[in-house]
C-alpha cells in the first residue's frame, strides 16, 4: 500500500470522530478479525487523524499475509517512515487503551465513513467554487464536471462484501419454475427481432444501429423509443445531435397517428388527421419520454442527464443519434477518440442499468459492390465499435439503390453481432412516409420456416 496523505487543514474534525478513529484502530491492531471487519467499511483515506497511518500499516501487514499485533504494526510504521509522525510506541499504547469492543466496532466505522463523506463533499464544493471564479470557466463542460465531483464525493469508497452465488441461483431456479409474467427487457416493435434477441434489449447492453445516410437509422431508433415510452410506459431519453426537439416530435406524431410526415411538416392536415394528432399528442405528452437536443453532445453531458434521471425515475432506454458528430475526448487519432466514446457508453449502460442505443454511420465500401448490403467491417472510423457493442444492427433498403426493385417498401435489419444469440436478418416494412418501420404482415398460408418464424432469414 502507498503512503496516505492526511493533510486535512481547514477541516474541522469533532472529538467524536477522532475518538471513533482511535477506537477502530486500537481494536484493529490487536485482532485480525476486527481489522477485516473495519476494512469492509473504511479505508485509510477515510481517516481524519494520524490514526489513519496506523490503520494503513496494519492493512499492509494483512495484505502481505503477516501476523497482526501491536509490535508488528510498530515495525511496519518504522519501515514506512511514519513511526515518528504518529508519536511512536506511546501512541499505539493509547490506541489500545481506547480500543472498541467488538459489538461497537460497526458504529464507530460508520461514524468515520460519514465524516469522510462530509469532508469529500466539502472539498468538491470548494473546488467547484474555485472553478466558477476562474477566467476559463466554461458552463457547457464545467457544470457537468462539478456535478460529477459531487456525486463521486458521495459514493461509498468501500462496497459490500462480495456475495457468493447461492442467493442468485435460488432466484434463477425460482424464475425458471415460475416464469415472471414479463421479462425485464426493453421490447422492440418487431416480433422477430425480439425473438432473435431473447425477448428484447437488456440492461447494461450497448446496441449499435449502423447504416449509410438516409436509410432509416433515426427512424429505427425512434421506433425503439416509441415502443418503450409511449406504448410500454418505460422511461426513455433521446440525445439528438442533429434534429431539434420539434422535428423529433413531428416524426413521432406521424408514426403514432399514421399521418404523412410531409403533412405535419407543412402544417397541412385535414380534420381527421388533426383529431388523430390530438389523441396521439395526449399520449405522447403523458409518456415518460425525454428529448434532449444537444449539438456537439459530450460524454459528460450524457452521464449528467442520466444521473439526473436516476435520482427521480431511472431511464431504461437511451438513444444517442449519432456517434460521428459527438464531441469526443481529446486524442490525435480519430479511431481512438470514437473507441473511447463507445467504451464509456458501454460502461454507462452498466452503471445506470439501462440499454443504450448508439447510431453510427458506415463507410462507403458497400457502395463499391454490386450487392449493397452493409457489412460489420464497414463501421466508420473505429473497429472498437464492434468490440464494445453487445448487438450490432445494420440497416439496408434495396429500394434506396434500385427504386424499381420487387422489394420496394422493405427494410432489412441485419443483426451482424449478437453477443447472446444467433445472427440473422429480420425483414420489416418501411413506411417512411409515416416515418416508421413496422412488422411485415403475416401470411397464414405461407409455409413456415424451420424455426417457425416466417420473417426470420438466417445469414449465411
Amino acid at each position: 500500500m502507498t503512503a496516505i496523505d492526511f493533510d486535512t487543514a481547514g477541516w474541522e474534525a469533532t472529538e467524536k470522530v477522532v475518538a471513533a478513529e482511535m477506537a477502530v484502530v486500537g481494536a484493529a491492531i490487536q485482532y485480525r478479525n476486527l481489522l477485516d471487519e473495519a476494512a469492509d467499511v473504511v479505508t485509510p483515506a477515510d481517516f481524519y487523524s494520524i490514526a489513519g497511518h496506523v490503520f494503513a500499516a496494519a492493512l499492509e501487514l494483512r495484505d502481505q499475509g503477516k501476523a497482526i499485533d501491536p509490535t508488528a504494526v510498530l515495525i511496519e510504521l518504522q519501515n514506512r517512515g511514519d513511526l515518528e509522525r504518529v508519536g511512536g510506541g506511546p501512541y499505539l499504547h493509547t490506541l489500545m487503551q481506547h480500543a472498541a469492543v467488538p459489538g461497537a466496532l460497526t458504529y464507530f466505522c460508520k461514524t468515520i465513513s460519514e465524516d469522510a463523506e462530509r469532508r469529500r463533499l466539502q472539498q468538491a464544493l470548494r473546488t467547484g467554487m474555485q472553478m466558477t471564479e476562474h477566467a476559463s470557466w466554461d458552463p457547457s463542460t464545467d457544470i457537468d464536471q462539478v456535478r460529477k465531483m459531487v456525486d463521486e464525493a458521495l459514493l461509498r469508497r468501500i462496497g459490500e462484501r462480495p456475495r457468493d452465488v447461492s442467493a442468485a441461483m435460488v432466484t434463477l431456479l425460482d424464475e425458471l419454475e415460475n416464469p415472471p409474467p414479463q421479462l425485464d427487457v426493453v421490447e422492440t416493435p418487431f416480433e422477430d427481432l425480439n425473438h432473435l434477441l431473447g425477448g428484447g434489449f437488456r440492461k447494461g447492453e450497448l446496441i449499435v444501429v449502423a447504416g449509410r445516410p438516409g436509410l432509416g437509422k433515426s427512424v429505427l431508433a425512434t421506433d425503439f423509443v416509441r415502443k418503450a415510452s409511449i406504448q410500454d410506459g418505460e422511461r426513455s431519453i433521446i440525445f439528438t445531435l442533429e434534429m431539434p426537439e420539434q422535428q423529433v416530435l413531428e416524426r413521432i406524431t406521424a408514426a403514432e397517428a399514421r399521418i404523412p410526415l410531409r403533412a405535419i411538416k407543412t402544417r397541412n392536415v385535414d380534420r381527421q388527421q388533426l383529431a388523430n394528432a390530438a389523441e396521439v399528442g395526449a399520449r405522447i405528452s403523458g409518456s415518460p419520454l425525454t428529448i434532449d437536443y444537444a449539438p456537439g453532445c459530450t460524454l459528460e453531458h450524457i452521464r449528467s442527464q442520466l444521473r439526473w434521471l436516476a435520482r427521480d425515475e431511472p431511464a431504461k432506454l437511451a438513444v444517442v443519434d449519432y456517434l460521428q458528430i459527438m464531441s469526443p475526448p481529446k486524442n490525435p487519432r480519430r479511431d481512438l477518440q470514437l473507441g473511447m466514446v463507445t467504451q464509456e457508453l458501454k460502461a454507462m449502460a452498466g452503471e445506470f442499468g439501462l440499454t443504450i442505443v448508439l447510431l453510427s454511420q458506415l463507410n462507403r465500401d458497400s457502395q463499391k459492390r454490386n450487392d449493397k448490403r452493409p457489412q460489420i467491417a464497414e463501421l466508420r472510423d473505429s473497429g472498437s465499435i464492434e468490440s464494445d457493442a453487445d448487438v450490432v444492427i445494420l440497416i439496408h433498403r434495396e429500394d434506396a439503390y434500385e427504386p424499381e426493385t420487387p422489394r420496394a417498401g422493405e427494410a432489412e435489419l441485419i443483426v451482424a453481432k449478437n453477443r447472446s444469440g444467433p445472427l440473422a436478418t429480420v425483414t420489416v416494412a418501411a413506411q417512411l412516409h409515416y416515418s416508421r418501420l413496422i412488422d411485415m404482415a403475416k401470411d397464414d398460408a405461407a409455409a413456415p420456416t424451420p424455426n417457425g418464424r416466417p420473417n426470420l432469414h438466417a445469414v449465411n
